[in-house]
């Protein structure tokens, strides 16, 4: 890869240490900065904004891990690859390196042919990402424009022919295809974006879902039917990772419910701090339900739903602490989600 302009910030407390790591890199041609501690390289990374940072772990004043903390918290510069460069070799080091937010972990003593393979790696892969961030953006501009105005021309149509089933088509079709481009979205931007976490009302929430997916019911000649047994069920979760999961499955039961059926979500107490919500539908059964959150699983060849909106359903779970419960049998599938409230 070509490495003119491309900017390394070192960050070591050892003079020594920083003028090897500068020959090595300077003579690929790579613009270095350098840095001896931990505050100073969160400023400069704030200035200069550089392409990739190396760091020592065994600092003064801040660690290496502190020092990546922060500036994985910075919105300026969460972004920028770090690369741990340290003596200390047991695992939970380099687990820890990992967990703050480092993409490698290079044990001195450091070969130069090692450091440089790893820093063009890690460097070409950023390239990557941010291309097809940049990409993805676009792409789902173009996508979400025609959508709002085939949306705003449907409904138009509705008001001067009637909801026709050749409208009521075209507007499932327009919500299938609304919550695949979401998907999507999440699928790619769920690495680099803060989904802030918020009190839900449960029962409104899912009544609004209800009435978002009611035109993919009406064609397919379903219903929905919501019971709640709690008083006010909350949830703090991120709405947008909320809608996620239970629009992912709510369009997994019309999909493959039965025609003329009703689809339960029922609001329940499980124990005493626990709300668990619950998605049941009479239709085709699971053959394997344990497997079918795992990446891009399908259950057979005809399926075109189990991939990517289950697999992103049991990553946004996991992340909040939300136990899944999956039951296939007698041509009835029920999703169950348990959550411990928070205190």
């Amino acid at each position: 890869m070509n490495t003119n302009n491309k900017t390394i910030l070192v960050v070591d407390d050892t003079t020594e240490n920083l003028n090897i790591l500068k020959n090595i890199l300077e003579k690929d041609d790579f613009d270095v900065f350098l840095s001896k501690d931990g505050e100073k390289a969160i400023t400069i990374a704030e200035e200069i904004l550089p392409d990739l940072i190396l760091l020592d772990i065994l600092m003064p004043n801040i660690d290496g891990y502190e020092t990546c903390r922060r500036i994985k918290k910075n919105e300026k510069t969460k972004d920028i690859p770090i690369i741990f460069l340290s003596a200390l070799t047991s695992p939970n080091d380099k687990v820890k390196a990992f967990e703050v937010g480092g993409v490698d972990y290079i044990p001195k003593p450091f070969h130069e042919q090692e450091v440089l393979v790893r820093v063009k790696s890690h460097l070409q892969t950023s390239m990557i990402i941010s291309s097809l961030n940049n990409l993805v953006e676009k792409s789902f501009h173009e996508i979400y424009t025609p959508l709002s105005v085939m949306s705003t021309g449907l409904e138009m149509q509705v008001l001067e022919h009637g909801n026709t089933n050749y409208l009521k088509s075209i507007k499932s079709a327009m919500r299938l295809l609304n919550i695949f481009s979401d998907d999507m979205y999440y699928s790619i931007k769920k690495e680099v974006t803060q989904f802030e976490a918020q009190w839900i009302e449960l029962e409104p929430f899912m009544k609004e879902q209800m009435n978002y997916l009611t035109p993919i019911a009406l064609n397919n000649e379903m219903d929905f039917e919501l019971e709640s047994n709690v008083d006010n069920p909350m949830i703090f979760i991120s709405e947008i990772e909320l809608k996620r999961v239970v629009l992912n499955i709510l369009s997994n039961a019309l999909k493959y419910g039965y025609k003329n059926s009703i689809i339960n979500i029922k609001i329940d107490m499980k124990d005493e701090g626990f709300i668990s919500f619950s998605i049941s539908n009479r239709g085709k059964i699971l053959s394997n339900p344990d497997k079918i959150f795992e990446k891009l699983y399908q259950e057979d060849s005809e399926s075109t739903g189990f991939g990517i909106g289950l697999e992103i359903v049991a990553l946004i779970c996991k992340k909040n602490d939300i136990k899944i419960d999956v039951t296939s049998i007698n041509n009835k599938t029920k999703f169950k989600f348990t959550y411990k409230e928070k205190k």
